[in-house]
């Protein structure tokens, strides 16, 4: 451990998890940032790790960061450990929810359904863009079964769905 011989398993911060998931589904959330009294606005954001405090963030963005421990900077540490609370939050959260589905602009399975891909790209592209990495081949002979029996447009967003609550997504390995 003192001399880093290796990479120890993480688990990301909920900024971290935020903004991968806003990467891997594709929709930017935008953030207007109101800093209280100052005369001087502060420039809208896509991204939580450019929140200038923990405070910042809409609703969704909100209950979605304190679920995951992002903490604040002065009185309480951040919190990395696992709860009921992140798995539901990653499950059932709209602000997940939303960003999966074929009729939201921008999402990447709406992309890759307007192309017209294939079954076996749609779920590639999915993988490359959630995990950054190929399905196996037990992975794609599983999502290809879905994508049969539910459709291209259902089973992309299944697909989409159940690799964001991998655990191996909110994971640094």
């Amino acid at each position: 451990v003192p001399y880093y011989a290796r990479k120890y398993p993480r688990r990301l911060y909920a900024e971290e998890i935020h903004d991968a998931v806003t990467k891997a589904t594709g929709i930017l959330p935008p953030f207007t940032l109101d800093h209280q009294g100052s005369v001087y606005p502060l420039p809208a954001v896509n991204w939580a790790m450019q929140f200038p405090h923990t405070r910042a963030g809409n609703s969704q963005g909100a209950q979605f960061l304190n679920a995951f421990g992002r903490g604040e900077r002065d009185l309480t540490p951040r919190d990395t450990n696992g709860s009921a609370l992140q798995a539901l939050t990653m499950m059932n959260l709209s602000f997940v929810m939303t960003r999966i589905h074929e009729n939201n602009n921008g999402s990447n399975v709406q992309r890759l359904l307007r192309e017209g891909a294939e079954p076996a790209r749609i779920i590639e592209s999915l993988y490359l863009a959630t995990l950054s990495r190929f399905p196996d081949s037990q992975e794609l002979n599983i999502a290809s079964g879905l994508l049969h029996s539910l459709g291209n447009q259902r089973g992309a967003e299944a697909v989409q769905w159940a690799l964001l609550n991998k655990l191996e997504f909110i994971f640094s390995y």
